[in-house]
C-alpha cells in the first residue's frame, strides 16, 4: 500500500474531525463570550448603581457636617474610607484564583485528550496500555 492511497482513504474521516473540532470550539468560544457578557454587564449595573450611591452619601454627610468644625475631618474620612475601599476591591484581582484553564474551553481540551489518546493507541499498532502491562506468561 502506497502513502498516496492510505492518505486519500484517511482523507475524508480528518476532514470530518476536523469539522468536529470546529464545532466543539465554536461552542466553547460561545459558551465563554455569553459567559463573559452576562459577568460584565452585571458588573458595570452594580458598578453605576453602587457609584451613585456613595456619591449621595457623600453629599449627605458633608451637608450634615458644613456647619460644624467636624467638616475637615469628614472630608478626610470619606476620602480614607475611599481609599480603603478601593483596596478592599483590588485585593482578589492581585490574588491567585482559579486558573482561566479551569474555566474556558473545557470541551477542546477534552476532546484533544482524547484525540492524543487515539493517536497514540493507533502508533502503538492498536495495542492498549493494559496489554503492555501484563506480565508476560513463564
Amino acid at each position: 500500500m502506497s502513502l498516496r492511497s492510505l492518505i486519500a482513504s484517511r482523507a475524508l474521516a480528518v476532514v470530518r474531525h476536523l469539522e468536529a473540532w470546529v464545532e466543539v470550539a465554536g461552542e466553547d468560544v460561545h459558551d465563554a463570550a455569553s459567559y463573559l457578557a452576562r459577568r460584565l454587564i452585571a458588573i458595570l449595573v452594580a458598578a453605576a448603581c453602587a457609584f451613585v450611591s456613595l456619591l449621595m452619601l457623600c453629599a449627605f454627610l458633608v451637608i450634615l457636617a458644613w456647619d460644624t468644625p467636624w467638616r475637615d475631618w469628614v472630608v478626610g474620612g470619606l476620602a480614607l474610607a475611599f481609599a480603603a475601599i478601593a483596596a478592599a476591591l483590588a485585593w482578589p484581582a492581585f490574588r491567585r484564583g482559579p486558573k482561566p484553564d479551569d474555566v474556558f474551553f473545557v470541551r477542546i481540551r477534552t476532546e484533544l485528550g482524547r484525540d492524543r489518546e487515539m493517536l497514540e493507541r493507533s502508533f502503538r499498532g492498536g495495542r492498549r496500555e493494559d496489554r503492555e502491562r501484563e506480565p508476560a506468561a513463564d
